[in-house]
């Protein structure tokens, strides 16, 4: 008379999410591993963030660059005296290079590594979260696919039951009331079939806004399941591996050990350069009746360096100290922060395990029972259609329920493995 109820066979299947799209846009079906490879290759904040790799290598290289030498031109004139009385005129050169001393440039290198190599690991947290994010994107496509296909199937049992209705009121099974009753329900399932349809679009345009500009039009369609097998973590390895291998951990141990060099490279600041310079003079020939001479060139060297008498560096050093401090302290923060971020996940995909469990073991079936027992007794006019309604969206917000708690096992799988530095998970 009407349409069946939904069974648990139905969940297995893969919806497809099929909604008003904007005019001007396409769609595009991606399964889980394309659309995570096109968010590495075409994210445009992973982009701008992969800068800053190449910006900390090119200042590893100018670390290690020598100061430039420096050229000098000298020349004088007399300017007092005229003709045979006047003084030689001289013009020379000199070149002059800084010879940095205390190790400076070796302390400059090792900091600019370490801050490379922080930049590096920040990219790769980074990345970890991006995947993460938009892993979750694609979870809500793929639970919103279901709910929606659901309500579907739930609105056209509805509408089939004001068809029968009607055609039972004109044979006088039902009364007026009924087929009313009915109709305003599925109006009103009709209703809450848009409000869903609403929240699909938003996660499709969601999931355009990961991958890159020229998907600004393309509607992404999830393809995948979200019935994914439960998997037993060992917590002590969890543990083990996020503090040993998480890429915000290891930034910020790489920060730390930047910092500490800076310390290293505040205190040979105290050891002065030295400014080392060899110039040539060349002297004109005089007449003067006061000192006359021949023309001669003359070589010369000088050696500078300043005097360290009021500057002791002490101030820099102290901050370089305390700036390595904090960043040790951050450091035992993340750590802490990380463990905590581990033990949570872990609890939180168990509990969700659980309750997916549960709907599976006998939940659905039970939903599924009751609205076929509810269907059949009012067919035969054995209970009313009150019943009946509340049977039918019992069933529904069952399924519903079911599929956030695939979501939901599903999200927080990801946040698990996010926070554990692991990532093997598929849809």
């Amino acid at each position: 008379m009407f349409a069946a109820a939904s069974s648990r066979a139905q969940t297995n299947a893969v919806p497809a999410l099929t909604v008003a799209v904007p005019a001007g846009s396409v769609t595009n079906e991606l399964v889980y591993a394309a659309f995570l490879n096109e968010v590495v290759s075409a994210n445009l904040n992973y982009a701008a963030q992969r800068y800053n790799v190449p910006i900390a290598q090119a200042a590893l290289e100018a670390a290690k660059v020598f100061p430039n030498p420096t050229l000098g031109l000298n020349g004088a004139r007399d300017v007092t005296h005229s003709d045979e009385e006047r003084m030689p005129t001289t013009s020379g050169f000199m070149f002059t290079q800084t010879i940095e001393l205390g190790g400076k440039r070796g302390a400059r290198i090792l900091v600019a590594d370490l801050n490379l190599r922080a930049a590096s690991a920040t990219l790769d947290d980074y990345l970890r979260n991006l995947r993460a994010d938009a892993s979750a994107a694609f979870v809500d496509g793929l639970a919103l696919a279901k709910s929606l296909e659901q309500k579907r199937r739930s609105a056209r049992s509805l509408d089939d039951l004001v068809v029968a209705n009607e055609q039972r009121l004109r044979v006088g099974d039902v009364g007026e009331v009924d087929v009313t009753q009915s109709r305003v329900e599925a109006l009103q399932f009709q209703s809450e079939l848009l409000t869903t349809e609403a929240d699909a679009r938003v996660a499709l345009i969601t999931l355009s806004g990961f991958l890159g500009r020229d998907r600004a039009r393309t509607v992404i369609v999830p393809v995948g399941k979200l019935e994914l097998p439960s998997r037993t973590f060992d917590l002590d390895h969890l543990l083990a591996n996020a503090l040993t291998n998480r890429a915000d951990l290891l930034a910020l141990r790489h920060a730390r050990d930047a910092a500490k060099a800076g310390i290293r490279l505040a205190k040979t600041a105290r050891v002065p350069d030295v400014d080392v310079g060899v110039g040539v003079t060349h002297s004109g020939a005089s007449q003067n009746s006061i000192a006359p001479s021949p023309s001669f060139n003359s070589v010369g060297i000088s050696l500078s360096l300043p005097l360290p008498l009021w500057n002791q560096h002490t101030a820099e050093i102290n901050s370089a100290r305390y700036a390595a401090e904090q960043a040790g302290k951050m450091l035992q923060a993340a750590e802490q922060k990380a463990e905590i971020d581990v033990r949570t996940a872990l609890t939180r995909y168990q509990l969700a395990q659980e309750r997916v469990a549960r709907f599976q073991s006998d939940t659905l079936a039970g939903a599924d029972k009751v609205l076929a027992a509810k269907r059949f007794s009012y067919q035969r006019g054995q209970t009313t259609l009150l019943d009946l309604l509340a049977a039918q969206r019992s069933a529904t917000e069952v399924y519903l329920a079911y599929y956030d708690a695939l979501s939901d096992a599903a999200k927080a799988l990801i946040e698990l493995e996010r926070s554990a530095q692991l990532w093997d998970v598929s849809f």
